[in-house]
């Protein structure tokens, strides 16, 4: 939101940002971009002020138009713009995140059914937007997808390629049942039991947790110790310097088959970084088999073991042109521009129907 904010603002466009949380290190761009910001801390975890506070403020800033993303924001942005006010204005929603299989909450779908009033839901992904469509059939015509977008200066190749030996594999996600680590523990086992490879895995993420995920790092631990993997396996926990990260690694490896658009997929392309990911999500429209990565089975390590054990007899060349076709669809598909220029266009579509409504 902070990229899409910046780079309608570069546009001419009148931008301003409401936030009811504390978020001094998301507020330096918009300072710096000129774009006022709007602070309302909310009093508790269920704040019915934040949503007059917000509607308030629609009111005196005769906006054109309102975007909200996540749950809890989508719901107070429908109710400030849109069943509070007599003066509606268009709101765009948006979910950034995928449902998990018995795992959508009650304040999920009790937010879903404001939907109805809202004026459009964007998602970050494709299975989502069909996953939506067929759970809520009177949405169809009002959902779209809108992919990520990068600073592609930023996320950038390398001046020279890794080649280490053995195998450097990066993994950044959280941990969790849905991120699927245990299939990279079993594929380790197996690489090391059938082919006598031995590549190392640093996995980049939190590990400060409790309840489900505490478990599930417990269990990926067990069966490290158990297929006595602790040499290759690094916890590096939270990192800044992931481009870094990315540049020094052979290969990111990402298994999970829950989330939205996996931004260390797109990040990791946009690198020039080879990928071998699960054949989930959305993972099938970022990667083509064989070209600038791999797809594994997500329920099948020995699936997995055999990607990698491609990836290990590939020379240096063919790793290089296989992240050469990740960057040349992060430059197509995956630029900051075509993700303002998504957003733009489809406001101005909202606006253009409006405006036809307004005059008929």
């Amino acid at each position: 939101m902070v990229n899409l904010s910046v780079g309608m603002s570069r546009r001419g466009y009148q931008v301003e940002i409401f936030c009811y949380s504390q978020g001094d290190l998301l507020a330096k761009p918009l300072i710096e971009a000129g774009i006022p910001i709007h602070w309302h801390i909310k009093r508790s975890r269920y704040s019915f002020d934040v949503i007059l506070a917000l509607r308030d403020l629609i009111s005196r800033r005769n906006y054109d138009l309102a975007l909200a993303f996540l749950t809890t924001p989508n719901f107070y942005t429908i109710l400030a713009g849109s069943l509070l006010r007599t003066n509606r204005i268009p709101v765009v929603v948006s979910e950034r995140f995928c449902d998990l299989p018995n795992s959508v909450s009650w304040l999920e779908r009790f937010v879903r059914q404001f939907y109805r009033i809202a004026t459009h839901v964007v998602t970050n992904s494709h299975h989502q937007r069909i996953n939506l469509s067929h759970k809520y059939p009177w949405l169809k015509n009002r959902l779209s997808t809108i992919y990520n977008g990068y600073d592609l200066n930023i996320f950038s190749p390398a001046v020279s390629e890794p080649d280490n030996k053995p195998l450097q594999i990066l993994t950044i996600a959280s941990v969790s049942p849905y991120k699927n680590g245990l299939v990279l523990v079993e594929a380790l086992n197996i690489l090391k039991r059938k082919y006598n490879l031995f590549p190392r895995v640093d996995w980049i993420g939190q590990l400060v947790m409790q309840g489900e995920r505490l478990q599930y790092l417990n269990q990926m631990k067990a069966a490290i110790s158990k297929y006595e993997l602790e040499s290759q396996w690094n916890w590096l926990n939270q990192r800044l310097d992931i481009v870094d990260q990315l540049h020094q690694h052979d290969v990111l490896i990402h298994p999970s088959f829950g989330e939205g658009l996996p931004n260390v997929v797109c990040e990791a392309m946009a690198c020039g970084r080879p990928v071998i990911v699960s054949d989930s999500l959305d993972h099938s429209h970022l990667v083509q088999d064989g070209k600038n990565g791999f797809l594994f089975d997500y329920r099948d390590a020995e699936s997995l073991a055999q990607k990698i054990k491609i990836f290990v007899d590939m020379s240096p060349a063919e790793r290089q042109i296989m992240g050469q076709w990740g960057r040349k669809f992060a430059e197509e598909n995956l630029s900051l521009e075509r993700f303002v220029n998504d957003y733009e266009k489809l406001f101005l579509n909202i606006l253009r129907k409006q405006g036809d409504l307004c005059s008929s």
